[in-house]
């Protein structure tokens, strides 16, 4: 059931939407002079040149007045409109053909890249993986094409806006995504670019947390969680458990490593944490933690 400021939402758009088609089909009296401005315009490059939109649809076709006349931003508002009324529909397909014009019309707006691979990766794929009437290897294609449908559109945001913190954040988060099948090193990548230009510390700790699942990094990983321990406002306790995994898995000497206490404070809270941590599903590694607590019941 659509939530009821959803279909308020959806019944003023949809009102705003037909008055504005309705100036749109007025105008077509002006198309000659429109269209010598336009290509006036264009030759001084005070505008962008038209979207190239499909014109299988009536929504289509009436979109296209909109960027003949320069109005892309406008065009963009109203086909994500649309967007949004196929994922209520679960009308995936759509849904993708709507999210691909939003972006061409507005290939700067980094929460059009970030919305079409939301419901791509997340909410296409969930419902087909979740779709009981369907054999487990079609749930598996159909969610995979979705999850790489939307990875395409953060690569492509980023592609149009290199230098934006949270399209990196997001492609981060998508290949960290244990239900979406995780590539971690790709997700370090993400999470160190986004920290580069400026995102908020959590995300170097998630970059670190991606550091400690990738085999042969594990060094790497101690490194940068030690730098992020030298602030008290990381002292969480998957950063604590994994700095002492870390330094068992590297099998580190005793004189080059940081005792139980200063990790965790107290024996107490080591024996919680570590209890607590030892059968995590996060894909972790957990070497030392069966030989502590044996050896501290």
């Amino acid at each position: 059931m659509i939530a009821p400021q959803l279909r308020h939402l959806w019944h003023s758009s949809t009102r705003t939407l037909l008055a504005i088609l309705m100036l749109a089909t007025g105008g077509l009296l002006l198309l000659p002079l429109s269209r010598a401005t336009y290509r006036a315009q264009q030759e001084q490059a005070l505008r962008l040149p038209p979207s190239h939109i499909s014109q299988r649809d009536a929504l289509s076709q009436q979109l296209a007045f909109f960027t003949l006349g320069g109005l892309r931003s406008l065009a963009a508002e109203i086909t994500a409109l649309d967007a949004t009324n196929a994922w209520m529909k679960r009308d995936w397909q759509r849904a993708d053909a709507r999210w691909s014009t939003v972006t061409t019309l507005a290939p700067r707006r980094t929460n059009y890249w970030a919305s079409a691979s939301r419901d791509m990766a997340t909410n296409a794929a969930g419902d087909f993986l979740s779709n009981d009437a369907l054999t487990e290897t079609e749930r598996l294609r159909q969610a995979r094409y979705y999850i790489d449908r939307g990875e395409a559109y953060l690569l492509q945001g980023i592609a149009n806006t290199p230098t934006s913190i949270t399209l990196h954040a997001r492609l981060g988060d998508l290949y960290s995504d244990l239900y979406r099948q995780p590539r971690f090193a790709k997700a370090e990548a993400a999470y160190a670019r986004a920290v580069e230009l400026g995102a908020p510390a959590i995300y170097n700790r998630l970059r670190f947390y991606n550091l400690c699942r990738i085999r042969g990094r594990e060094a790497q990983a101690l490194q940068l969680g030690r730098q992020l321990f030298a602030d008290s406002r990381n002292h969480v306790p998957a950063l604590r458990t994994l700095l002492f995994v870390l330094q068992n898995k590297l099998n580190l000497p005793e004189h080059e490593r940081l005792s139980v206490e200063q990790i965790f404070g107290t024996r107490k809270r080591a024996l919680r944490d570590l209890r607590t941590f030892r059968h995590n599903r996060l894909l972790y590694p957990t070497t030392g933690i069966d030989a502590y607590l044996e050896q501290n019941p």
